[in-house]
């Protein structure tokens, strides 16, 4: 494991703060938590997560964005160029930031796509931290509640915990000369309107077409077993439980060398969503729709 110290986050004043430590920093990792992510109207940040370097101690920040403060004091930090902004799987994070707040960050070393760049097959942080760290993720708050508050100690230590990995995962990257450079490519409406601001940003995923082969295989595994996960269980699944059904749909997809990265499941089971491939049942578990069956059947490369 690594050592670090946590700071909650949850005024303007205690932000600001946190904002002067930043600029003395050669680089900070982010990292955030969202809450309805499966529905692109309902969906919320809930808290930001910081790491940096003081002197030789690794800090990370936790903002509490459902506190209710302003968060403009946060911009000038994530859009300047005065550090590199590490990211791991900068897709999903990155555009949230625009989306929900407004803020264009920038410049961002994705230190998923440095990995991939690199040859390696499997690219999520749990399977980078285990491989470079050398330890286990505990993934068992990423299907909590994030919108309740207070937040309990779990929740903190499991929040700050990705984004010092990141950094860690940024410095080793930089160490061995990889290069994760990731462009923000959805243009930020400038508004007058304080933070937050709901930007109107495209899906990476295209409306027509084929789906891309994660995408593809949280359809099948839906359609296989419509009803059997939440949106939180299937999107926390796809990286550690390759077995039975779910397993085998995967590993003819996208290899068994190679894995889902959380988040891209996140935006692949919202993405199957919006197109009205998948429905939410109101037990909460994702179900499938004769317009996903029928696609998977179609798209589907094997029997």
């Amino acid at each position: 494991m690594i050592n670090y110290g946590i700071e909650y986050i949850d005024t303007r004043q205690s932000l600001e703060l946190l904002v002067e430590r930043l600029n003395e920093a050669t680089a900070i990792a982010l990292d955030i938590e969202t809450i309805n992510w499966w529905d692109r109207t309902r969906e919320r940040i809930s808290v930001i997560q910081i790491a940096f370097r003081e002197r030789d101690d690794l800090r990370v920040g936790v903002i509490d964005v459902l506190a209710g403060f302003d968060l403009e004091p946060l911009r000038r930090p994530l859009e300047l160029n005065l550090q590199t902004k590490a990211i791991h799987n900068a897709s999903f994070d990155a555009v949230r930031l625009a989306r929900h707040l407004g803020i264009a960050t920038s410049p961002v070393h994705d230190t998923m796509l440095a990995a991939r760049r690199s040859g390696e097959k499997k690219c999520s942080l749990q399977a980078q931290v285990r491989t470079h760290l050398g330890f286990d993720l505990d993934k068992t708050e990423q299907q909590g509640d994030w919108s309740r508050r207070p937040l309990d100690p779990d929740q903190l230590q499991y929040a700050a915990l990705d984004a010092a990995c990141t950094l860690i995962l940024f410095e080793q990257q930089l160490a061995r000369g990889l290069r994760g450079d990731y462009q923000l490519r959805e243009k930020i409406e400038k508004r007058p309107s304080p933070l937050p601001v709901p930007l109107q940003i495209e899906p990476s995923v295209v409306v027509d077409g084929e789906l891309a082969a994660s995408a593809l295989a949280l359809l099948g595994i839906v359609v296989e077993l419509s009803g059997r996960y939440s949106p939180e269980q299937l999107a926390a699944s796809t990286g550690s439980e390759r077995i039975g059904m779910a397993g085998w749909i995967i590993d003819n997809l996208i290899g068994t060398e190679a894995d889902i990265d959380e988040n891209t499941a996140r935006d692949d089971i919202s993405m199957l969503t919006e197109r009205g491939l998948i429905t939410l049942s109101l037990s909460r578990r994702l179900e499938t729709t004769s317009l996903g069956e029928s696609t998977w059947k179609r798209q589907k490369k094997f029997e």
